[in-house]
């Protein structure tokens, strides 16, 4: 299995480290035991799969997910950020900068305007208006801030379709 980052593009994908991906996708916690069940192996050849996985960077670590509604953080906007002026030292002293701000679980640098678009997650509407006045506004470079608050959440996911 190559390390060269096109590993799951390539034609050479097997259909059993797809599936393992599948299943830890969805349950990072599966024992190797059952995980080898799923997938129709043996646990030392299912192991070494999944470590080939963590060790050509596919899998790139564990992670709990927390129900947003149960751990108080539910209050779930977007914010839209236009730069005052957008050059190479710009994007990087915000993006070290935003990179700082916990609340800020999802920062992505957009084509055209706005410039940047942020997933923040606080407990509430004041406190995010807090960090928005506080934190968000302070950030370099930022000349407009525009948020928005989703009325439901359809879909949320952390699984990826595998190809192949």
């Amino acid at each position: 299995m190559p390390s060269n980052g096109f590993w799951l593009a390539s034609s050479a994908v097997n259909e059993i480290d797809r599936a393992i991906l599948h299943h830890l996708q969805r349950d990072g916690r599966l024992a190797n035991n059952e995980l080898a069940k799923r997938v129709g192996l043996s646990p030392s050849p299912s192991l070494r799969r999944v470590r080939n996985l963590e060790r050509d960077g596919i899998i790139a670590g564990y992670t709990a997910v927390l129900d947003r509604q149960r751990a108080g953080l539910a209050y779930d906007p977007l914010v839209w950020v236009t730069h005052s002026r957008v050059t190479r030292e710009a994007m990087k002293d915000f993006e070290a900068a935003v990179d700082e701000v916990p609340e800020a679980v999802e920062v992505l640098r957009m084509m055209g305007q706005p410039d940047y678009l942020l997933r923040i997650v606080t407990s509430d509407g004041n406190a995010f208006e807090a960090l928005y006045i506080d934190t968000l506004a302070a950030l370099p470079h930022v000349q407009t801030l525009t948020s928005q608050l989703a009325m439901k959440v359809v879909k949320r996911s952390h699984v990826l379709a595998v190809p192949g």
